[in-house]
């Protein structure tokens, strides 16, 4: 029987990291969370899912706090939730082999001895071309929406584990998606996988 082994995997928007993570769980058979988490956190906290999805990987405009509709004494829903969300996935991490998208896991697991951290990137037009596809908008709406949402995780990121979120600092595996496609970053996972599963302990 081999270790449990955790993969993190940070994306870049439209770079196609929760793809690439439920391709992976699918060929290990271990679970992947990624939106999921929302509806743990949901029962954890006892708010609806619809508000914490308003503000799942997204941080508070610090100087409205006041006057949030969700705020909780000192703390507001955004710190709530990535509270709630760090714990369940500690929780999760502690008991099985699995793969975690987003949400500063790298960071809530920086302690995990068999973690393996990836980062999934493509280049900006790659992924402004992808969800102008995926989603039937216009390009210049993609690359709004590209740019918008790299700068929402990346703050997301910065606030609560204090660095860059798309740095090489912490991460195991920088993946371009554009390069190796989406079978070949599986392939490169599977075979990280492998290696520290199958390794003594």
């Amino acid at each position: 029987m081999g270790r449990k082994v955790i993969i993190t995997i940070g994306r870049e928007f439209g770079s196609e990291g929760h793809e690439i993570g439920k391709e992976l769980a699918e060929r290990l058979g271990i679970n992947m969370y990624d939106k999921d988490l929302l509806a743990i956190a949901a029962k954890r906290s006892g708010l609806a899912v619809e508000h914490l999805a308003n503000v799942d990987e997204s941080i508070a405009t610090r100087f409205l706090e006041p006057y949030l509709g969700f705020s909780m004494g000192n703390e507001n829903l955004n710190d709530k939730l990535f509270a709630v969300e760090s714990q369940i996935i500690r929780d999760i991490a502690s008991k099985e082999s699995c793969i975690i998208i987003g949400r500063c896991a790298d960071f809530v697991l920086k302690d995990e001895e068999n973690c393996i951290n990836a980062f999934i990137y493509a280049p900006y037009e790659t992924r402004v071309n992808m969800i102008a596809q995926k989603h039937k908008i216009t390009e210049e709406a993609a690359r709004k929406l590209v740019k918008k949402m790299d700068q929402v995780r990346n703050s997301y990121y910065t606030f609560y584990a204090g660095k860059d979120w798309n740095r090489k600092e912490g991460k195991d595996l920088m993946l371009n998606r554009a390069r190796f496609g989406i079978k070949g970053c599986v392939d490169i996972l599977e075979a990280a996988y492998r290696e520290c599963y199958e390794c003594d302990e």
